[in-house]
């Protein structure tokens, strides 16, 4: 199958996100064929084109151009507010990093949907037909719902989408598939005193058998310095997580 063929099975539906994953790493063509996109463009002289999109939390259609503008000028891009990722010079570059990246990896919600988008607002450049599939968009949803703020990101959320989410399918009602999985993510993420609010993204540490840590309280604070003691359970170790304000 050849690399417009594979992405618009992606696009559409009809390939999961990891499966096409492992396509574009082992295929070179995919790359190719998606720089090659934003080549012209550059070579023309031209702007990406604004591309129809949902808002992720109210669900409103708009057209928009997102990361992926900044492959044109990369020395424009931003960053993140914590930690500026490497200027994105290439497609290459981008979706690794949205791959790889823990807060962004696809096996979140949220990393999904930044995937899909970056691939789709790409491939709408030459052919602005292929219908968006919004299931990333209604699992960054539901993620929305059911995953507590202390939890939300990083570590954290990828096991609970990999572990969790999995047992209670979207076949059930969403009222009781709601219910169970809050409670099972309150199970699998035990406590002895509150849950911590953190000074940045979520940090839940994990023992040395992959399972959640038990969170303890708050350690002791060093000016900005903010500390949360945990107890892995498979050894009775204490971990310290720190975090600037």
């Amino acid at each position: 199958m050849d690399a417009r063929a594979s992405i618009k099975r992606f696009l559409c539906g009809e390939l999961p996100i990891l499966s096409f994953w492992e396509i574009y790493e082992s295929d070179p063509e995919i790359d190719r064929f998606l720089q090659q996109i934003v080549d012209n463009i550059k070579a023309q002289g031209g702007e990406m084109k604004p591309v129809a999109k949902k808002h992720p939390a109210t669900g409103e259609v708009t057209r928009s151009v997102g990361i992926t503008k900044y492959l044109l000028t990369p020395e424009l891009d931003p960053g993140l507010r914590y930690g500026s990722p490497p200027r994105f010079g290439s497609v290459h570059q981008l979706l690794h990093y949205h791959h790889n990246m823990v807060t962004y990896d696809v096996h979140t919600a949220s990393g999904a949907l930044n995937f899909y988008g970056a691939v789709y607002e790409l491939f709408c450049q030459i052919d602005d037909t292929v219908a968006y599939d919004d299931r990333y968009l209604q699992a960054y949803d539901f993620a929305l719902e059911v995953i507590p703020d202390y939890l939300s990101g990083g570590e954290a959320e990828q096991y609970i989408q990999q572990h969790i989410l999995p047992l209670y399918p979207d076949s059930m009602k969403k009222t009781e598939r709601k219910k169970r999985i809050k409670a099972a993510i309150h199970a699998a993420f035990p406590s002895e005193k509150g849950r911590p609010c953190w000074a940045q993204s979520s940090q839940w540490p994990f023992g040395k058998d992959g399972r959640p840590a038990t969170y303890l309280g708050k350690g002791k604070s060093d000016g900005d310095l903010r500390r949360w003691r945990f107890r892995d359970e498979s050894t009775g170790e204490i971990i310290i997580v720190e975090q600037w304000l």
